[in-house]
């Protein structure tokens, strides 16, 4: 999977990557171009998560509770669109730029 750093706009591999800092949801890659410092956002991952388990939930319980069906149908398309979109929209931002910006090619 190619990652593009925010502020150089050049494509890596997760497995160039050698720093990183944080942990969960919260975690840090450091671009391996410029030395800028990437970051998820959290608020969309969370979304993501909510909405898949919530899906996941809400499709059970249809299958396996009678009567279910007309409330959870509409609660899982409802999760598909979240996922769905919270997904398209999480890109990595820049969390920190780099402290010597003489790799980045000047756009003037």
């Amino acid at each position: 999977m190619a990652l593009q750093c925010a502020h150089c706009y050049k494509h890596f591999s997760i497995a160039k990557v050698t720093k990183s800092r944080g942990k969960g949801l919260s975690v840090e890659v450091k671009c391996p171009h410029c030395g800028a410092w990437l970051g998820h956002n959290k608020s969309l991952a969370m979304a993501k998560i909510a909405g898949f388990y919530g899906g996941v939930i809400a499709a059970a319980v249809g299958y396996f509770v009678d009567g279910a069906a007309t409330i959870t149908t509409p609660l899982v398309i409802l999760a598909v669109i979240v996922v769905g979109l919270s997904h398209v929209m999480d890109h990595l931002k820049m969390v920190e730029a780099p402290v010597d910006d003489s790799g980045v090619d000047s756009k003037l």
